[in-house]
């Protein structure tokens, strides 16, 4: 795996399987993966957050993966989720696939939010 990345476009597939999803259109994936090259942590679950819950790639469990991509990048990068932290980026999913959120630096605050709690 290209550690750029630190997840790639086949494991986020397969925590999706997990939900019971299949992937439907990986363009928005890939975009993101490229996006996040060379970003911070927080920018590239951002990135990923925006692909997953308002390109809805997935044809179910989009919100369930954005999560655990989160964790996965977060726990990769040797950041720890406390249970408070898994809780308010549940809540943060939630805001950014109902309001359709595709601001960025938006999704990235909250995404710092939920983790950091600043």
């Amino acid at each position: 795996m290209n550690s750029e990345y630190i997840i790639s476009r086949d494991q986020i597939k397969r925590i999706n399987e997990m939900y019971g999803g299949s992937l439907r259109n990986d363009a928005e994936i890939e975009t993101a993966l490229e996006m996040g090259k060379g970003k911070a942590v927080f920018r590239k679950v951002a990135c990923l957050w925006r692909a997953i819950l308002v390109g809805h790639p997935f044809t179910d469990g989009n919100k369930r993966t954005a999560l655990m991509v989160a964790l996965t990048i977060l726990e990769d990068c040797n950041i720890r989720a406390e249970e408070k932290a898994k809780e308010a980026m549940v809540s943060e999913i939630t805001k950014v696939a109902k309001e359709n959120i595709t601001d960025i630096n938006r999704i990235e605050r909250l995404v710092r939010y939920a983790v950091e709690g600043n």
